[in-house]
């Protein structure tokens, strides 16, 4: 098999760059005691629009060059420990698909400080790490971009299980796409196109069933 690690990519075919796996990212990542930055970001290029994250490399580049293991492979994705990283910027560097950002946040303790010396660069209590999706570990439903996507774009999927999470309403065909990122998988679960029935103008819907009594 080609791929083993568990990953989340998009259907640019269904995305439609509304933003909004961006925004519940940053929210469940606040909820989840992380640092409230996005772990993904919404791309508009020629070829189409999709969400870039981490696609959860096999051979994961970001942590073999991550000098004190805070980028490690568990669980079958890889994994970032917040709390040991040192901020240098290499795991920016190896990933192929510029899914790790660096960044930080003010801590509430700082704010004040923040606010009289904002001209000065250097804050005390602020230190930059990366930032990366996790495929929000810790949440028992998976990953919430998937499952707020209007459109259903997003799929998170197991290659080894074979098994595959899709939003509410997936509003197109997926299996075409699935068949060409994991070739080698059968998928189980991919679900029917949503079909949003056309609405009824007022008068019709009274002719429609004046005429079936």
């Amino acid at each position: 098999m080609s791929k083993v690690h568990k990953f989340v990519i998009t259907n640019p075919e269904l995305c439609i760059a509304c933003n909004a796996c961006m925004k519940t990212c940053v929210k469940h990542a606040y909820m989840r005691g992380k640092l409230s930055k996005k772990r993904l970001d919404v791309l508009t290029l020629e070829s189409g629009k999709m969400p870039n994250q981490c696609r959860q490399c096999d051979d994961a580049p970001c942590a073999n060059v991550c000098p004190t293991g805070a980028l490690r492979i568990n669980n079958a994705c890889v994994e970032l420990c917040e709390e040991i990283c040192i901020g240098c910027k290499l795991c920016t560097i190896a990933c192929p698909y510029g899914a790790i950002n660096i960044d930080a946040e003010f801590p509430p303790s700082v704010l004040d400080e923040v606010e009289r010396h904002l001209e000065a660069g250097c804050i005390s209590g602020l230190k930059s790490i990366a930032i990366k999706c996790d495929m929000c570990d810790g949440i028992d439903s998976g990953p919430a971009c998937v499952g707020v996507c209007p459109t259903g774009a997003l799929v998170f999927i197991d290659p080894v299980s074979g098994e595959c999470k899709f939003g509410k309403k997936v509003k197109g065909d997926m299996a075409p796409f699935l068949k060409r990122i994991v070739p080698e998988m059968e998928c189980k679960n991919i679900p029917e196109a949503f079909v949003k029935k056309p609405k009824i103008a007022s008068d019709e819907a009274t002719k429609t069933n004046s005429e079936e009594l």
